[in-house]
């Protein structure tokens, strides 16, 4: 049911009514309940929005109530029409117009005697400009507490005593107090005692004049330690009263520590600056407005100052100079520019100067650093030459060797032209370094290089590679004979003797020769080709000259293969040790091991050492390699003693080169601590030549290993030059009697004559003696008579992996000779076609005609076949050949006055002596060839046994002993 609204019309003054209600902004209402009419003062109608009278319902009117508010309003109203109660709420009203307004209402009620309403009255307050007041004052006490609360500074006030009032945390972190040991105590405890008459008279200062004062002070914190401050203090002034102060602490350490920093490093520069050994100066205006004393030294005057900069220049660099600066902006540099100055004094000198452009003063400058580069330049010259030359003979090097050499490839190849090189290698003269030392060494090749070089034709140019090794490039080569004759005459000019220090020098040399374009049209393909001649002719005995051509033999090219790949083993894994027993001669214990190299080659298969060792030699690679072998053995030793085993003595070689490396002492203390070995177990073998040019330095390394208890042996005694008081002087501990006066020791009396007297004075000396070499027991029993210490050789072991140590050291004796000699095993007839077995052996050329799926062509090699049949033959040669089908072999041969080529692969090898071996070749023949071959060895066969071969080439002898006497020859 609606409600008529109008206008209040009490008895009330209705004018003073309004003016209290209106400064008030409070409106009146009331409801009769008896009449059921609703009136409203001028107010309400304000407070609404409303101009005029107007009839709604009870839930109409509660539709000006804010939707948010309206049913929390209309229940409270409600609740208390049920009670009867006095109630007050507070809630937003909507104007008509859509203005938001907050109001605060009253409602209370007139009741008659039964309890019953009568009247109801409210009065609602129109309060939203104290709404407004009031959240703008609680934004800025959240605003002040932030700032005060969240600045990173240490905010506080003081009383005009200077008691704190208030602080932030940070006041409280900075200092270690709590907020409550801070109020109400003095500033005076805060501050450093040194800082405190200064803050308090900034203080007193702030509260007299009512100014805000900054200043900088020292506080000091719980634990005593001082932090430096920037403090504000701000007057708190409320009605032009001084009431307290206000205080900003700002935490500066670290900025005073920096300050204090780049103060000392500016003293520090510049004094660096003053003091350096560079020039160093500040141009404007094209002159020096600051100079240092280095540069004024090092122009020659008291003081550069003033000067035009450009007069300092030489001429010839001024313009270079003027425009490279020109292009400088701000901020930029030319670094490392190199010109010429001129002193004082006229003379001129080399700088390299570092220029930078910079701003001095707001005017554009420029900052130099002079460096005085004249001896260097000089230096750099000499490096140039250095690098294109040899400092010892002032030979062009091998760099300009490649570079000479490429060049003239390049117009031989535009003129159709032929070229040629000689590489020249002076045989064994490692022995001469070795023996007679580096200094008669040195002597001996620019002698060398003297003569080669006053027998040159005009424009040709001798250049030494390295080492011992020479090269020569011949252009326009018209004749073969031309290079032919060249290479006799070199050979016979070193031939010929050399007089160094007293001592006649006899030495030969070897040439290998590599011509373009047949041999090659590139650096890299003569150098390998004359390279490969050149070790064809040191195999053919050295001395003379070798053209390369693809006839090489099969020894020559397995020497070139191996010195191409041993750089590599190490890397690859390939090298590996054996070792060989030292057996007690009265005993029959095991009382040491040698550790022996050994390559397994991918090719080659198993390597002699006496093929790659001398390359390894030759090459340098002997340290390193020597350096692993040490490090391996005594590894290997470790984990024998791991085992439980008897402690051995582990004898490892030793090479000259390796002994003469500076740090071979620390290298031997770092593998001993690194493996764990003891010192005592350890020995190292050396040969004569290692101390017969360099008996100090050996001399003092072996008393070191003396001092380190490491037992020293000299190896292959009675084949050098060493003598017997040499012998006394060496902290020897044993001697090792060379395998060659034990190969004789039964058909030669004179080899028991020595070795009876080398026992005999090894005990005068105190020292022991290893027999090497030991394979018979004739030769066993002879050298224990002797009382000969230890004995080594095939007669007790071969070489052997360290498992097989393992085994003969856990018998602890070798009562049984030969215990890890290859077995033989019983030959079982497998071959599907005959054999016969030759009284005399059949002389054959061998080659290689294929090496891992390439032809190859090369020269032959002279073998001893032993019996031959259709499927394959049996052939005696002093080279280590590898049992690989990827290898084939080609035979030449005459069998009654016929020539036969045969094809085949060894399938197995049997090693006879030291470096000479037995193969076994399976044939690759065609069915018609192996008809033609079967003939013929029937024929063969009556004839050996009728005691005739015609017309079939044969050696009449012992193999064996004709290859050895080869050996000693080349």
């Amino acid at each position: 049911m609606k409600q008529m609204i109008k206008r209040f019309n009490g008895n009330v003054n209705v004018g003073s009514f309004n003016i209290v209600q209106k400064l008030a902004n409070l409106g009146y209402w009331e409801f009769d309940h008896i009449r059921r009419e609703a009136s409203w003062s001028n107010q309400m109608f304000e407070i609404y929005g409303m101009k005029s009278d107007f009839s709604m319902t009870i839930e109409q009117f509660f539709e000006f109530v804010h939707p948010e508010d309206r049913e929390r309003v209309n229940e409270q109203f409600h609740l208390a029409i049920e009670s009867k109660k006095e109630s007050v709420s507070e809630y937003r009203i909507v104007r008509q117009g859509g203005e938001v307004r907050h109001v605060v209402e009253n409602i209370t009620f007139i009741r008659n005697a039964e309890n019953e309403i009568l009247l109801t009255i409210g009065m609602i307050q129109d309060v939203t400009e104290n709404k407004k007041i009031q959240h703008r004052l609680t934004l800025e006490e959240q605003l002040y507490k932030s700032i005060f609360e969240n600045n990173p500074d240490a905010v506080f006030s003081l009383d005009a005593q200077g008691r704190f009032l208030s602080c932030n945390s940070v006041l409280e972190q900075l200092f270690g107090y709590t907020k409550e040991e801070i109020i109400n105590d003095s500033f005076h405890k805060f501050v450093d005692a040194a800082a405190l008459d200064k803050t308090i008279q900034y203080f007193e200062q702030t509260v007299k004049t009512l100014n805000p004062q900054n200043y900088d002070t020292t506080g000091i914190t719980r634990t005593g330690q001082t932090v430096e401050f920037n403090v504000t203090n701000i007057p708190i002034i409320i009605n032009k009263k001084l009431i307290g102060v206000y205080g900003i602490a700002k935490d500066i350490t670290q900025q005073k520590m920096i300050e204090q920093s780049l103060t000392e490093t500016e003293l520090k520069y510049r004094s660096i600056v003053e003091q350096s050994i560079v020039g160093i100066f500040v141009a404007q205006k094209n002159n020096f407005v600051y100079s240092n004393d280095q540069l004024n030294k090092m122009f020659g005057y008291d003081s550069l100052i003033g000067m035009d900069i450009i007069q300092t220049i030489h001429p010839s660099d001024r313009e270079a100079v003027v425009n490279q600066l020109t292009k400088l902006q701000e901020g930029q540099s030319l670094s490392n520019f190199c010109h010429r100055a001129i002193k004082q004094d006229g003379t001129n000198i080399h700088c390299e100067v570092h220029y930078n452009q910079v701003s001095n003063m707001g005017e554009q400058a420029i900052v130099g650093v002079v460096l005085d580069i004249t001896d260097r330049s000089k230096a750099e010259e000499l490096n140039q030459y250095l690098a294109y030359h040899d400092y010892l003979t002032e030979m062009p090097n091998r760099r300009m060797f490649e570079d000479q050499l490429d060049k003239q490839l390049r117009v031989s190849e535009y003129f159709k032209q032929r070229l040629a090189i000689m590489l020249i290698d002076v045989d064994r003269f490692k022995y001469v370094n070795d023996t007679l030392g580096h200094p008669i060494g040195d002597e001996l090749l620019k002698q060398i290089a003297f003569r080669l070089m006053s027998n040159l034709r005009d424009g040709q140019t001798v250049f030494r590679l390295g080492g011992d090794e020479f090269a020569i490039i011949i252009a326009d080569v018209k004749q073969q004979n031309e290079i032919k004759d060249m290479a006799a005459t070199i050979i016979r000019l070193i031939n010929e003797q050399f007089l160094i220090e007293g001592y006649e020098l006899n030495v030969t040399a070897s040439i290998g020769i590599s011509q373009s374009p047949g041999d090659g049209s590139s650096v890299e393909q003569l150098m390998k080709n004359a390279n490969a001649a050149l070790y064809h002719a040191k195999s053919r005995g050295s001395n003379q000259s070798q053209c390369y051509s693809a006839s090489l033999n099969v020894q020559s090219f397995k020497l070139f293969s191996l010195s191409n790949d041993l750089r590599k083993a190490q890397e690859r894994g390939e090298l590996f040790l054996h070792y060989m027993p030292r057996v007690h001669s009265q005993t029959m214990e095991i009382v040491g091991v040698e550790a022996l190299l050994r390559w397994n080659h991918p090719d080659w298969g198993l390597v002699a050492p006496s093929e790659f060792i001398p390359i390894a030699e030759e090459t340098g690679l002997i340290v390193s390699i020597g350096e692993w072998v040490l490090r391996e053995a005594c590894m290997q030793h470790k984990r024998w003693q791991s085992l439980g085993l008897p402690s051995v003595t582990l004898s490892v070689n030793f090479s000259v080169q390796q002994l003469l490396q500076q740090n071979i002492l620390h290298t031997i203390d770092q593998i001993i601590e690194e493996t764990g070995i003891s010192q005592d177990r350890l020995e190292i073998e050396i040969t004569e030549s290692s101390f017969i040019s360099n008996e100090n330095a050996v001399t003092e390394l072996l008393l070191e290993l003396k001092k380190r208890k490491i037992k020293v042996s000299l190896d292959d005694f009675g084949t050098g030059y060493s003598s017997l008081y040499l012998l006394k002087r060496l902290a020897l501990d044993t001697i090792k009697i060379d395998r060659s006066f034990i190969e004789e020791l039964m058909t030669d009396r004179r080899n028991k004559s020595i070795i009876e007297c080398i026992i005999q004075l090894a005990g005068e000396l105190g020292m022991q003696v290893v027999a090497e070499g030991v394979e018979t027991k004739e030769q066993f029993n002879y050298l224990r008579e002797q009382r000969c210490d230890e004995i080594q050789g095939y007669y007790f072991s071969r070489p052997v992996e360290p498992d097989s140590i393992v085994q003969l050291l856990s018998r602890r004796s070798c009562k049984e000779p030969a215990l890890f000699m290859p077995s033989k095993e019983v030959l079982v007839n497998r071959r599907k076609s005959f054999r016969i077995d030759l009284k005399h052996c059949l002389l054959a050329e061998m080659t290689i005609t294929m090496f891992k799926g390439s032809s190859v062509k090369l020269g032959s090699t002279e073998v001893f076949v032993r019996n031959i049949g259709p499927g394959g033959l049996r052939f005696i040669v002093g080279v280590k050949l590898p049992v690989n089908s990827d290898i084939l072999l080609m035979f030449k041969t005459k069998i009654l006055n016929q020539m036969y080529v045969l094809f085949g692969f060894i399938v197995w090898y049997n090693e006879l002596g030291k470096d000479i071996y037995e193969y076994g070749v399976q044939f690759q023949l065609k069915e018609k060839q192996q008809d033609e071959l079967v003939n013929t060895l029937n024929f063969l066969a009556i004839k050996q046994r009728d005691g005739m071969l015609p017309q079939t080439q044969v050696y009449v002898g012992d193999p064996i002993l004709r290859i050895k006497e080869l050996k000693k020859h080349n």
